[in-house]
């Protein structure tokens, strides 16, 4: 309970720097990371392979975008930092420790869609906004996440049958 209670604690804290002052102390994203693992590893459902496929799959779409980018604009996806920041990557290497493949692909896609509407939204109600918090709204929905599993402390995150019997 501590470690999970110390996860929600610094996503917070990830929430409040990305909105607040738009970047994220660098010594956070190895703490999630390693406190995500040791998280999972007292809930004896830690996986390498789970990591390691979520890892791919994020270089996979990372590489993707950046093919893209440069091809529509010649310009890489990180070049200074206009469309994602290392802040947003770091935290989205933290999210590969923190769930099975079939959840993280679940997150990844519905948080992403999440703060792209909220951020579309606060636009529209008149907040001016240079860049999206990605990483920060990311934070703030994982800790929800992890808030509404909280029987099984965060233990359902990592085991993706339930979420295969929903989908078929």
């Amino acid at each position: 309970m501590v470690l999970w209670a110390m996860v929600i604690g610094i996503l917070a804290l990830v929430v409040w720097q990305d909105f607040t002052h738009r970047a994220v102390y660098v010594w956070i994203f190895p703490l999630l990371a390693v406190l995500a693992i040791a998280h999972s590893i007292m809930l004896q459902v830690f996986s390498l392979a789970f990591i390691l496929t979520n890892l791919i799959i994020v270089v996979i779409q990372l590489c993707v975008l950046n093919i893209l980018l440069y091809g529509k604009r010649k310009k890489w996806l990180m070049h200074g930092e206009q469309w994602l920041g290392w802040g947003d990557v770091a935290f989205f290497a933290v999210l590969t420790c923190c769930f099975s493949t079939v959840n993280f692909i679940l997150f990844y896609v519905v948080s992403l869609i999440i703060v792209l509407l909220a951020t579309l939204l606060a636009i529209a109600v008149g907040c001016r906004m240079k860049n999206i918090p990605l990483a920060g709204g990311q934070a703030a929905l994982l800790a929800m996440v992890l808030l509404a599993d909280y029987v099984h402390w965060g233990r359902q995150l990592y085991i993706d049958i339930d979420v295969l019997h929903v989908i078929q």
